[in-house]
């Protein structure tokens, strides 16, 4: 299982890349404007060791093409993320004949993603939530996707985006997808839980009663 965080802000980026093991780091526009970043300090800040999935706004496959290639120049780590629509395929096949790797988002569908596959993607990321919110099974979409893929020994990473909850991102990852991008809100829930820290409290109460100390170096 990898988990990358969604995130544009800088600080919440230091702590969870400093602190648990993330993958890498995916934004698009809309989250660089709410964080209040910019791709500068993405391309500084992110340790060149991550992945670092920033978008384009081109919506035509020449302007996509264009933007694709200047992002890739910033930094050695970045992967272009491209909107699953018919330029966007038109802009990964023909970026995938230069031997460039890209990922497919705004997956909606099954067929969204077979086709971004098709053309060359190396990764897809389902919207699993905006899914669910046009009523369709976002959960079973996407599994489907990876079900498809593994089958057809197809050459595309499942990364599963947009949630709501840690329900959802439970419930991909007991039936085994191997990826999820998520923002701090759901990442903290997914670190925290407030009765493993109450245990870890109790133990270090009883041992202060039995003993006096707090922990266990005598030296």
């Amino acid at each position: 299982m990898e988990f990358y965080l969604d995130s544009a802000n800088i600080e919440t980026i230091h702590h969870y890349v400093s602190n648990y093991n993330v993958k890498g780091v995916t934004c698009n526009p809309t989250i660089i404007i709410k964080d209040g970043g910019s791709i500068k300090e993405l391309v500084e800040q992110v340790p060149k060791d991550l992945e670092l999935y920033l978008q384009v706004l081109a919506l035509d496959h020449e302007g996509i093409i264009a933007e694709t290639k200047y992002l890739m120049s910033l930094s050695p780590n970045i992967i272009v993320k491209i909107p699953g629509t018919p330029e966007g395929f038109i802009a990964i096949r023909k970026l995938k004949e230069e031997g460039i790797k890209t990922l497919a988002t705004a997956i909606y569908s099954v067929n969204q993603a077979l086709m971004a596959a098709n053309c060359g993607a190396a990764y897809v990321a389902p919207y699993v939530n905006r899914m669910c919110n046009l009523e369709v099974d976002g959960i079973q979409a996407t599994l489907d996707i990876q079900r498809v893929f593994k089958e057809q020994n197809v050459d595309c990473k499942v990364i599963a985006a947009s949630f709501k909850s840690t329900a959802q991102v439970k419930e991909l990852m007991v039936e085994g997808i191997g990826a999820v991008t998520i923002g701090a809100d759901l990442f903290e829930k997914v670190v925290y839980n407030k009765d493993a820290v109450m245990a870890a409290q109790e133990f270090k109460d009883a041992w202060e009663k039995a003993y006096g100390t707090t922990n266990l170096i005598t030296d």
